[in-house]
C-alpha cells in the first residue's frame, strides 16, 4: 500500500511539472511566432520602402543615391556586376534623358536574411533622330518581369542580384508609334538551340515595310547586329527567321528592325514614296548553358 501511495504521490508531483513545462513551451512558442511575424512585417515594410526609393531615384536619374541601394557584390543573370550594370544604366540615360519608370511589386518571399521580390517594371521616354535633313520623333517603351534578390546586412536590405524573366522593348519613330507591332520569340532556349522569331505588323495596303530579324547577345558595350533587310509579305505583313542561340553561355535579345515607307497619290498618274517611320523591337531570350555533368545510365 505504501508503495502504491508513494507512486501516486510521485505521479502527482510529476504530472503538474510536465504540464507547467508544456504550458511554458506553448507560451515560448507563441511568443516566438509573434516576434517572427513582427520581424517579417517590418522586413516587408523595409523592402517596399527600398523598392519605392529605387523607383524614385531611377526617375530622377540619380546615380549617386541609387548606387548605395545595391550591394558591392551585385550580379544579375546577364553576368553584369555592379560597375558594369551602372555603366549600362548611365549609357541608357544619356540616350534618353527623360526616361521614366514604374515598378509594381507582385510578391515578396522572405527567407531569413534573404528575399526575392517579383516585380513588373515599365519604362517610357522620347527621343529624336536626325536622318539627313529630316528629324524623326521617337518613343521608347519597355515592359519587364523579373526578380530582385535582396539580402539583409546590419538590419538594412540591399539588392544583391536580379533575374530577368521576360522583357520586351521598342524604339519607335514616325508612323511606327501608331502601329501594332508584335515580335514573338521564346523566353528561354538551350545553348545552341534553334528557335523561331516572328514579326507581325498591322499596316494598311499603302504601306511598304522592309525589315530584318537577328539576335544580339547581352554584352557591354552592346553590339549592333547587321543583317540584310527583306520585304515583309505584303499580304500578311509578317517576317520570320530561324535563329541559333549562342553557345557562349550569354543571354540574348531577339531583335527586329523595320523601315516603313508609304505611297501617296499626288495626282491620277503620279505618286510618291516617302519614309514614314522606323522601328526596333527587342525581346529577351534567356539562354540555358549546357550542363556537361549530367549522366543518365540505362
Amino acid at each position: 500500500m505504501k508503495k502504491i501511495i508513494f507512486t501516486l504521490l510521485l505521479t502527482a508531483f510529476v504530472i503538474p511539472s510536465v504540464n507547467l513545462s508544456a504550458d511554458a513551451s506553448l507560451i515560448s512558442d507563441r511568443s516566438y511566432r509573434i516576434e517572427q511575424k513582427r520581424i517579417q512585417k517590418q522586413d516587408i515594410a523595409n523592402i517596399k520602402k527600398l523598392i519605392k526609393s529605387h523607383n524614385l531615384y531611377a526617375n530622377k536619374h540619380d546615380i549617386k543615391n541609387l548606387e548605395p541601394l545595391y550591394s558591392d557584390n551585385y550580379m544579375n543573370n546577364d553576368g553584369f556586376n555592379k560597375k558594369t550594370y551602372f555603366k549600362s544604366v548611365e549609357s541608357t540615360w544619356e540616350s534618353c534623358n527623360n526616361l521614366t519608370y514604374d515598378t509594381k511589386i507582385t510578391s515578396i518571399d522572405i527567407n531569413g536574411d534573404n528575399a526575392n521580390v517579383n516585380v513588373i517594371e515599365t519604362a517610357s521616354g522620347t527621343i529624336s533622330e536626325h536622318i539627313g535633313d529630316m528629324t524623326l520623333a521617337g518613343e521608347i517603351h519597355s515592359t519587364a518581369k523579373g526578380i530582385y534578390h535582396l539580402s539583409k546586412i546590419n538590419e538594412n536590405w540591399y539588392i544583391t542580384g536580379e533575374t530577368g524573366l521576360d522583357e520586351e522593348s521598342s524604339l519607335l519613330y514616325g508612323d511606327a508609334r501608331f502601329m501594332n507591332i508584335e515580335l514573338q520569340a521564346p523566353n528561354q532556349v538551350a545553348s545552341g538551340e534553334t528557335y523561331t522569331v516572328s514579326l507581325k505588323v498591322d499596316a494598311d495596303k499603302d504601306t511598304f515595310i522592309v525589315g530584318s530579324i537577328d539576335s544580339d547577345p547581352v554584352t557591354y558595350p552592346s553590339s549592333t547586329p547587321e543583317t540584310k533587310m527583306r520585304a515583309l509579305n505584303t499580304q500578311t505583313q509578317t517576317l520570320e527567321r530561324l535563329i541559333t542561340a549562342n553557345t557562349d553561355n550569354i543571354n540574348e535579345y531577339a531583335v527586329a528592325s523595320m523601315a516603313i515607307s508609304k505611297v501617296q497619290n499626288v495626282s491620277e498618274e503620279n505618286f510618291r514614296i516617302y519614309m514614314a517611320g522606323l522601328a526596333c523591337i527587342m525581346k529577351r531570350v534567356n539562354v540555358v548553358p549546357k550542363n556537361n555533368y549530367i549522366k543518365i545510365e540505362d
